[in-house]
């Protein structure tokens, strides 16, 4: 069975999470998440905005096209940490803000021979950001930051239909 660590360095390698990948249709998205998220109804006009679903720490959105425009992972519940989503099969535990450090990230990616860069643009302030060769951006604290002085800790990773051409 695979931890949510493993689920979220794997998104950043392919792009892809339990099966799910942009421009997948909502439809396809909402029975793989086992039906009942209204990933199956697109807003009806662009000016809507997109529709989203979140289960655990895993968000996918839809736009009014139909299909997943938006898809990552973010930090969730009281410690920070990443939460498993539920109607994703075979992933377990939970994986603390601890755990989860631009080291280790980058260390496994580098594992599974993943090339990544350091994402100038959504790097600032207190955010470092890399991007990876599927398109998923991942952005960290920096070193020291926070008002508990942790840093490198991952915040969220994401990519989307408007990630520039790598």
């Amino acid at each position: 069975m695979d931890t949510v660590l493993d689920l979220i360095v794997s998104f950043a390698a392919t792009g892809e999470a339990a099966g799910l990948r942009i421009g997948m249709p909502g439809g396809e998205a909402d029975a793989l998440l086992g039906g009942g998220t209204g990933l199956d109804r697109a807003p009806r006009s662009p000016a809507q905005g997109m529709t989203g679903f979140k289960d655990g720490s895993l968000e996918v959105w839809i736009g009014a096209d139909g299909k997943i425009g938006l898809l990552g992972f973010d930090r969730a519940g009281t410690d920070g940490g990443f939460l498993a989503p539920a109607r994703v099969g075979g992933v377990a535990g939970r994986e603390h803000g601890d755990a989860v450090t631009y080291g280790v990230i980058t260390g496994r990616l580098a594992a599974r021979g993943c090339v990544w860069s350091r994402d100038e643009a959504l790097t600032f302030d207190d955010q470092l950001a890399i991007r990876t060769e599927a398109d998923v951006s991942l952005t960290f604290t920096r070193p020291g930051s926070g008002s508990d002085g942790r840093g490198g800790l991952l915040a969220n990773l994401y990519t989307s239909w408007s990630t520039p051409a790598g």
